[in-house]
């Protein structure tokens, strides 16, 4: 399940300036609904939800500010964008509940339906997050199951952010960019696009250090290269792609090996008497190497290196982007671009081995393998693997998309809810520092 950020439209601050700050005609005299958005009606349980959401953010926004987190206090009397905390945090909470009510009515709009499945998930996902200790504070400040399962149905979250592709956002996406939709591509389309944008590796790699991280001597260094080139020239020495890919195992096997053999040698000699001991041989299988028989193992993604860089996690490469800030690049830093772009380049051919100098401190022999050869059902093109690579294609587009629905949204708020549930009339006590 991906993660995108907060949808925070432009266009819909612009209206909240005419319709929340300013005078808006009430609902209704009574509470239970707090406001109306295009039509659909947001409940005063989910508009305390986002209230107290927005109250974290104002929260965040002044501890980064000042270096420390605010009391309650200490919010309540700050300004935010010039705006009164108070003013700031219910036109937030606005914001949040106006982009509840697009994903909801783009739901109805493109006729869609929860599962049972899903619904149940859904009900189980709210009992969870009422039980949850760390949320008391939603239902001391009566927040409902109902509110949350709203919550939930929509964003497939009952955190503070917009979060999980699930549910109704998930059956929008699929509408418009699945396979079939109007926005999206073909599969050959998206297919092309994860071969150019990742690369299948695999590497071995050698440190020239030692175990407390200082350099290794010239001769130290100059003995791993030759390994780290005798292990490209047998893995080379093999005609078959995939005979490569299990000679990389071996070699793998054959370094950490001699590691242990390196870590241990000091020790041995200081344990080693005058006494002889007789070596015992035995048939037991835990005194013989095993070989992997698995091709795939320690092999990764690398996603190539642009200006918008994937957040890439050891589980999973088809992370959500973000946009790299131009700002001096650190060492570790400088040293994954170049090694993405040393993967992308013709230095690295197809299924040949090579020898890489990470940095200064690491070597690399590294093989390209053909990424198409591993789209199949049951592995690279799982129906999981082509979502999340049709959601890091699609993620802006789809967060625009939203954004424009929400922001084209003006809403027509319950001045009694607004006044009854005021951030600060909130028990917002479990929110203060720690002394």
């Amino acid at each position: 399940m991906m993660k995108f950020n907060k949808l925070v439209a432009s266009a819909a601050a612009f209206a909240l300036a005419a319709t929340v700050v300013g005078c808006t005609p009430a609902i209704g005299k009574g509470t239970e609904t707090a406001m109306t958005a295009d039509g659909y009606d947001v409940s005063s349980g989910m508009f305390i939800f986002y209230t107290i959401q927005a109250y974290e953010d104002a929260a965040d926004i002044l501890q980064t500010k000042n270096g420390t987190v605010p009391t309650v206090k200490e919010v309540k009397n700050a300004h935010i964008d010039d705006i009164e905390a108070k003013d700031w945090i219910q036109n937030k909470a606005t914001e949040y509940c106006m982009t509840i009510a697009a994903i909801e009515n783009e739901f109805k709009k493109i006729g869609g339906q929860l599962s049972g499945e899903e619904l149940s998930e859904i009900d189980q996902i709210a009992d969870n997050f009422i039980d949850s200790e760390q949320n008391g504070i939603y239902t001391k400040n009566g927040v409902g199951k109902d509110s949350i399962k709203g919550i939930v149905s929509a964003t497939g979250s009952g955190s503070n952010y917009y979060g999980e592709y699930e549910y109704m956002q998930k059956y929008i996406f699929d509408h418009y960019y699945g396979f079939d939709g109007e926005k999206g591509c073909s599969e050959e389309e998206l297919k092309d696009y994860f071969d150019e944008n990742f690369a299948r590796v695999k590497y071995i790699s050698i440190s020239l250090t030692d175990e407390e991280g200082e350099a290794l001597s010239d001769d130290e260094k100059k003995k791993l290269r030759r390994k780290a080139e005798e292990y490209a020239k047998k893995v080379n020495s093999e005609s078959d792609a995939m005979d490569k890919m299990y000679k990389m195992n071996e070699m793998q096997e054959d370094y950490d090996e001699y590691v242990a053999s390196m870590t241990t040698s000091a020790d041995e000699e200081e344990t080693t008497t005058t006494t002889t001991t007789t070596a015992t041989t035995t048939d037991s299988d835990e005194t013989q190497t095993t070989t992997t028989t698995d091709p795939y193992e320690n092999e990764r993604l690398v996603q190539r290196y642009t200006t918008t860089t994937a957040d890439e996690t050891e589980n999973n490469s088809t992370g959500s982007t973000t946009t790299a800030e131009e700002e001096e690049e650190s060492d570790d830093e400088k040293a994954d671009r170049e090694f993405k772009e040393y993967v992308f380049s013709d230095k690295l051919s197809m299924n040949k081995a090579e020898v890489y100098d990470y940095d200064e401190n690491t070597i690399y022999v590294i093989i390209r393998g053909d990424l198409r050869e591993r789209m199949t059902e049951d592995d690279y093109w799982s129906e999981d693997y082509i979502y999340n690579l049709q959601l890091l294609r699609y993620n802006d587009d789809f967060v625009d998309y939203l954004e424009k629905l929400s922001g084209n949204i003006i809403p027509q708020k319950n001045n009694s809810s607004f006044r009854r549930y005021e951030p600060f009339k909130l028990d917002l006590s479990s929110l203060e520092p720690e002394n």
